[in-house]
């Protein structure tokens, strides 16, 4: 095995106590029983193990999801299993599920990544990849705040003793807290992310207005816009539940969102190898109360779609993952903004304490979600080879970020984007 990086010698050579108990780790290719080095007391971490098998890892995955376990919507085992199928095995993704667990077999955290070959480089990464808005893995609610930046080392530290073919973490989207709990991977070296997140806190249902959010200027210029909408035949505003309506919605999103891209200059991360296949499966499978895994919201009328967004959803957060407008005259009357104010009010109704529109900046965002939402990256080196690689990801994403950071930069970037486009 490649010899650790000089940071890495004296976590490997100190005696691991993370959560109290000693770590070992091992690589599961499937559902065999591996026992604890040491016995203990249940809660406290017994063991590390890393999964290639998505399904070998599930029952572990969903009994954390049974028991409320700190995460976000987007590290749900239906979602991410739907990704990998269709999405990650194209791109040469192998699961690379990192589990602990507890003397008594119970799972203490989970870590969804996923590994690739990259050129000469191992590089580990979040399962989801872009469609992934925030990455925290999950962990048992009564462990999480708990958990200290050597029990983090310690865990890293045996799954580099395990002999994995890993150069370099590389790990995008990760909110600096959730739920009010900081997030345990913060304790490593880490960069603000290119994009950040804002969102928008809600109130109790009682009294909760979503207009309320606007300024009294945005609220009358809505009102307005509004009263022309309401007046076209058909007029309505839908959650998809239907098939038929899921796929016709998803249909009019996909060629709406081709076009736009393409007159952005963009390239449509929608239009990659199996992206399509995996967000209809996750609009048409069901969550266990029944509303589809992602909801597809949408503005209708005079026979068109004029707004549509798709959200994952759970107790916490509604957040959208992608969301598209009409590009007939109707536009002008802001239907995407109209949408959002019957998201949001729908949304307060159903019990989600926060709203967020996704990764980045865009002015429609800052309407309705003002309040900051830090987000990080880590570039963490395992191996000598991890060490050349990651001040070269460091550094490219530092710049990345620093264009967006500068008006006159970003506007520069997003010219040379629409001439090359035109």
């Amino acid at each position: 095995m490649v010899p650790p990086p000089v940071e890495w010698r004296g976590v490997l050579a100190r005696s691991s106590r993370a959560f109290g108990m000693n770590i070992a780790v091992n690589y599961h290719l499937n559902r065999e029983e591996i026992a604890p080095d040491s016995p203990g007391r249940a809660g406290r971490l017994a063991k590390v193990v890393v999964f290639d098998d998505l399904r070998a890892a599930e029952p572990f995955w969903r009994r954390l999801e049974r028991n409320k376990a700190w995460a976000t919507p987007y590290q749900r085992f239906d979602l991410l299993a739907a990704w990998q199928h269709h999405v990650g095995v194209r791109k040469g993704i192998t699961p690379f599920i990192v589990i602990g667990f507890d003397a008594g077999e119970e799972p203490l955290f989970l870590l969804p990544f996923g590994s690739k070959r990259t050129g000469p480089f191992g590089l580990v990464r979040f399962l989801g990849s872009k469609h992934a808005s925030f990455n925290i893995g999950l962990w048992r609610r009564d462990l999480v705040a708990t958990v200290t930046a050597e029990d983090i080392d310690d865990i890293v530290a045996r799954i580099v003793a395990g002999g994995h073919r890993i150069d370099l973490l590389a790990l995008f989207s990760q909110p600096s807290s959730w739920a009010g709990i900081a997030n345990p991977l913060a304790c490593w070296r880490h960069q603000l992310s290119v994009d950040q997140s804002v969102r928008l806190t809600l109130a109790s249902a009682a009294g909760f207005r979503a207009e309320d959010t606007l300024t009294p200027s945005m609220r009358t210029r809505i009102r307005k816009k509004e009263r022309k909408l309401r007046a076209l035949d058909g007029y309505r505003y839908i959650q998809a539940s239907a098939a038929a309506d899921i796929d016709r919605l998803l249909d009019t999103f996909f060629a709406l969102k081709a076009v736009h891209m393409s007159s952005q200059g963009l390239g449509n991360v929608f239009a990659e190898p199996g992206v399509a296949d995996f967000l209809r499966q996750a609009c048409h499978d069901e969550l266990p109360g029944g509303r589809p895994l992602i909801e597809i919201h949408a503005l209708e009328g005079d026979g068109e779609v004029l707004a549509l967004y798709g959200a994952v959803v759970d107790d916490l957060r509604f957040s959208s993952m992608f969301n598209t407008y009409t590009l007939g005259k109707h536009a002008r009357h802001s239907p995407g903004l109209i949408l959002l104010q019957h998201m949001i009010a729908d949304c307060a109704q159903r019990g989600p304490h926060s709203f967020d529109l996704g990764v980045g900046k865009a002015h429609y965002k800052s309407f309705f979600c003002k309040e900051p939402e830090p987000l990080f990256d880590t570039f963490l080196a395992l191996t000598p080879r991890g060490q050349l690689a990651a001040p070269a990801f460091r550094a490219t994403f530092a710049a990345k970020r620093m264009i967006k950071a500068k008006p006159i930069l970003w506007a520069g970037v997003q010219f040379l984007r629409r001439f090359r486009a035109s």
